[in-house]
């Protein structure tokens, strides 16, 4: 069987959730005998095989466009290339590409099973244009997939309830680690033993600045990975480049060192408040962090009670207080049971299983 992952911006994954989402899932459904086919935005078109029966298939985008008028574009053509190479079941990560299930077949419908990640339209990022059209996007996507699949059971709650369709849960997953990671040699360079950690985009709705804000009055060590190129992240980054204590590391790909960041880390802040379940936040609780996490339904619906959550600069010194408070029993055990949780209830290889079970529901 053929199955198409839309939507993102391929794989390997370049931190985002629908990228390692993709990565994971593929390299899970492969296994299994399924043929895989990952689209990427690319300025040529062409087919490449990653690995067994996982093809990524880049997209020609022309680069005159737009942001926003590119990713339509790549939703188009992306849906196009899966319609005419017969793909028996298609994944579609987000729902910008909803209003074209408007001008296809009943029958190419019937194959769409949609991820809707968060409450995009909220997102602060966009501007009411964007907004009005995501709104529309979002309610398409819900009446016209075949099947829905949510990240977070709070989303399953808030769109259940909205639009009255039968949605299935099935979360993000992560890899506990086997044994101690080695020390990144980034933390020897900057001579750093204790520090907060944040790997996360530099995005509003990330909540870098109030973070930033707090740690910026606090003196203690904070190191930020993330992508600094964007115009919003080009603020940040000038706005705390010069307090000493806060050590902006740019983007890291290699897992080996995200993983030694993560391990090594006092706590680990995650402020991702825009809903859903972000892989970045199961990735921390896999490597065994302490979490100070946003105060939102989604990332409670995650970490539960085995964190603290803020909702401001300073709440998040109020959390940090109470931490630093704590003696390394406290702080162990609530390690522990986040790597508990993972492995319980967070494997990639249950969530390739879940979604298994709703493709072959499609085929029947």
């Amino acid at each position: 069987m053929k199955v198409a992952i839309l939507g993102t911006r391929g794989i390997p994954n370049r931190y985002g959730g629908f990228e390692r989402f993709a990565e994971e899932l593929s390299q899970e459904l492969s296994k299994r005998g399924y043929m895989v086919y990952v689209t990427s935005p690319a300025t040529h078109s062409c087919e490449e095989l990653n690995a067994n029966n996982i093809f990524t298939v880049n997209l020609r985008v022309p680069r005159f466009l737009t942001s926003n008028l590119a990713t339509l574009y790549y939703d188009y053509i992306s849906l196009k290339w899966a319609i005419r190479n017969n793909i028996d079941v298609v994944i579609e990560c987000g729902h910008s590409f909803a209003p074209l299930l408007l001008f296809v077949s009943a029958s190419v419908r019937s194959k769409i099973i949609t991820n809707p990640d968060g409450i995009e339209h909220r997102r602060k990022k966009w501007g009411w244009i964007a907004k009005s059209y995501l709104r529309l996007s979002e309610y398409l996507a819900f009446k016209l997939s075949a099947q829905l699949v949510c990240d977070n059971r709070a989303l399953v709650q808030y769109y259940s309830n909205r639009y009255k369709r039968i949605l299935h849960y099935i979360p993000y997953g992560a890899h506990p680690l086997m044994q101690a990671p080695g020390r990144p040699d980034v933390l020897d360079k900057l001579h750093i033993k204790e520090y907060y950690l944040l790997i996360t985009r530099i995005t509003p709705e990330n909540n870098v600045d109030a973070v930033l804000s707090y740690f910026a009055q606090s003196g203690q060590a904070c190191l930020v990975v993330g992508d600094f190129t964007s115009s919003y992240a080009k603020k940040i980054d000038r706005k705390y480049r010069s307090f000493r204590n806060i050590h902006f590391l740019g983007v890291i790909y290699d897992q080996q060192i995200l993983n030694g960041l993560r391990f090594y880390c006092k706590a680990y802040i995650h402020g991702h408040s825009a809903g859903g379940t972000n892989p970045s936040l199961l990735e921390a609780m896999a490597c065994g962090c302490f979490i100070i996490a946003h105060n939102n339904p989604f990332n409670r619906d995650i970490l539960g009670e085995q964190g603290l959550y803020f909702s401001n600069a300073s709440t998040l010194g109020n959390c940090i207080s109470k931490f630093e408070k704590l003696n390394d029993v406290e702080i162990n055990r609530v390690k522990e049971q986040n790597i508990q949780a993972i492995e319980r209830n967070f494997l990639w290889e249950k969530v390739a299983l879940a979604y298994i079970e709703v493709i072959e529901r499609l085929k029947k």
